[in-house]
């Protein structure tokens, strides 16, 4: 473990050995340097104090703090010294990885999924993987946890890393001193301007992925995305388009089919026929993305093609239930603007009538609720409105706002607040030929109530009840 001169280079500090990095004053573990940062809604600097009690060694703090009896290590940003901080501790372990970051408004989870299995040796970090690991943050961890990981991989002889690169991730610098051989950016649009405020910042937080590649790194966009700015960002990479029918890479002569997709892919390696076996328009974007990826990396096309028809999906996405009827359920996270349109979109010309059950989360984006609810109402046919995650916010007033979007398009819709009330709700109206959408929580097995945490799977209740119906 290295000294705290060594991570710091702070002169006039006594030589004290560190044993790990914090930055939750309630984890803090003897030998700890606490990190001090600050939040929306909790300060670091306020539980300093608290940190030193349960055994941290020195303090990283962007303010003075007087009468703490360790050494107290003034900074001008808190979390960018724990991002370089936790590179140096671990040993710059991206170095030694092929590395790629994967960010976008929707579609990292499953880029991130696809590389693991195109690439030889590869270690993912997800979304899923973060909750089921329960790791810091929602989707990109701390710089911490991520160098920790990182390191284990190079441990475990693994060559590569992909990992999902957030907006908000990258604006809290969790990825700053990370070594990146690639990039990608799968899509653009409307999504947490709680945290950034206007759709420039989102972009612009977005855009550092990019800024971060050395010359000669490759970074793979989808031409729906803002290519323009991404070379701009990255005058220095390699820069390879991909998409439906359109880009360096694209996806032609697409043929859906049960179990999977046959498609022409048409790229830098020439025409090649090929199967996937997932369905959906997203997918095949999500695969061509991968593919892209790994190609630029060295992988030949024979065995990207093996692979590519072995492919499977991560947990809570575009998950299929047929009903004993004859009805269908699909269960996925789609859980903004963006999401929610392209999957009911994927899902009408399928329908005899759609169904859509969602809600949208507490303490975020306000203005995507109403948004969310006209999308709703223009595509689907019955829009059952719940609860998503409320949180200390009142979840009959999250309904209400997102009602107002689907009333403004002649849409119709009822309220059910419980959760599980309004998914079995959905699944009885179903007849025939009809599909139910089960949308914004996939993969999830809490819901985040204003008590707390509760247990809660969307994937485990309509298996439960798809089941039931058919006894």
């Amino acid at each position: 473990m290295p000294y705290l001169d060594e991570l710091s280079l702070a002169e006039g500090l006594p030589r004290v050995w560190v044993e790990g990095l914090a930055w939750d004053s309630r984890k803090v573990r003897p030998g700890d340097l606490f990190f001090a940062l600050p939040g929306s809604k909790y300060d670091g600097h306020a539980f300093a104090a608290e940190a030193v009690r349960r055994g941290a060694v020195a303090v990283v703090a962007e303010r003075p703090l007087p009468g703490l009896p360790v050494p107290v290590i003034l900074v001008p940003n808190a979390r960018t010294a724990l991002a370089q901080a936790a590179c140096a501790f671990y040993g710059h372990p991206t170095r030694k990885l092929s590395t790629i970051g994967v960010t976008g408004t929707n579609g990292k989870t499953t880029v991130v999924h696809f590389l693991g299995q195109l690439l030889p040796a590869c270690e993912t970090i997800t979304t899923v993987r973060v909750e089921e690991e329960g790791l810091s943050c929602v989707t990109t961890p701390e710089a911490p946890d991520l160098q920790r990981i990182a390191a284990e991989a190079v441990r475990q002889g693994q060559k590569f890393l992909a990992f999902e690169a957030s907006s908000i991730g990258l604006a809290q610098h969790r990825v700053d001193g990370v070594h990146f051989r690639a990039a990608v950016f799968t899509s653009f649009a409307r999504d947490h301007l709680d945290f950034h405020g206007t759709l420039e910042a989102y972009l612009d937080a977005k855009l550092r992925l990019f800024r971060m590649l050395p010359e000669g790194a490759v970074a793979v966009v989808n031409v729906r995305a803002p290519v323009e700015a991404v070379r701009a960002a990255a005058p220095k990479v390699r820069l390879l388009t991909y998409g439906l029918g359109r880009g360096d890479l694209r996806a032609l002569r697409l043929r859906e089919e049960k179990g999977g997709t046959h498609l022409l892919v048409d790229g830098p390696f020439g025409p090649r026929e090929t199967f996937l076996p997932v369905q959906g328009l997203h997918n095949v974007e999500n695969a061509l993305a991968a593919l892209g990826v790994a190609w630029s990396l060295g992988v030949g096309w024979p065995e990207l093609r093996e692979r590519l028809s072995t492919l499977t999906l991560p947990p809570g996405r575009f998950v299929r239930f047929r009903l004993s009827h004859g009805a269908e359920a699909v269960v996925d996270f789609a859980h903004n603007p963006e999401a929610l349109a392209r999957m009911l979109g994927e899902l009408r010309p399928r329908a005899r009538r759609l169904l859509v059950v969602f809600g949208c989360p507490g303490e975020a984006d306000r203005g995507k609720r109403a948004l969310m609810g006209r999308i709703a109402g223009q595509i689907a046919d019955l829009v059952v409105i719940t609860a998503d995650n409320p949180k200390t916010e009142d979840p009959r007033r999250i309904a209400e706002e997102v009602a107002q979007g689907v009333c403004a398009v002649g849409g119709l819709f009822t309220v059910i607040l419980d959760r599980a009330e309004a998914i079995r709700f959905a699944l009885e109206q179903a007849r025939p030929g009809d599909v139910v959408l089960v949308a914004g929580k996939g993969h999830e097995r809490r819901q985040i109530l204003a008590r707390g945490a509760v247990p809660f799977s969307d994937l485990a209740l309509v298996q439960e009840l798809v089941g039931s119906f058919s006894k």
